[in-house]
Order: C-alpha cells, then structure tokens, then sequence
C-alpha cells in the first residue's frame, strides 16, 4: 500500500508597506486576500501590524503584498 503526499505549495511575498520595501517570505500555504490583517515580524524583533491594500502576481509563484499601516 502506498501512501500518498499531498503536494505542498510554496510561495515568495515581497512585502511593502506605504510604498517601501519591508521584507521577502517564503511561504507554504495560501495568499493573503485584500483587506486582511496581517502582523509581520521583523528581522530586529519588531512587529508590526498591517493591512493589505493589493495583490500584485509576479509569477506564478511570487507576488507583491502591498501593505498600509493601521
């Protein structure tokens, strides 16, 4: 009997938040959706709390998150 994997997906997010770059992720699972709040970790330690404004797809793996601070 032969067990069977599920495929996993990994995606890159280029986040910007008002217009600058924040960071880059590499993520397993789904898209962010537009108006979702989103809390993203900082490599000093900070969080900072966010929504996202627009999805730009780059590929069919990477996308753009556009952030606004709330």
């Amino acid at each position: 009997m032969l067990t069977k994997q599920k495929d996993k997906h990994f995606y890159i997010f280029d986040y910007f938040l008002d217009g600058y770059f924040l960071k880059w992720e590499e993520v397993e699972g789904d898209c962010p959706v537009c108006g979702q709040t989103l809390a993203i970790n900082l490599e000093n330690g900070t969080e900072v709390v966010t929504q996202v404004v627009e999805i730009e797809p780059i590929s069919e793996t990477e996308s753009r998150i556009l952030l606004s601070s709330c």
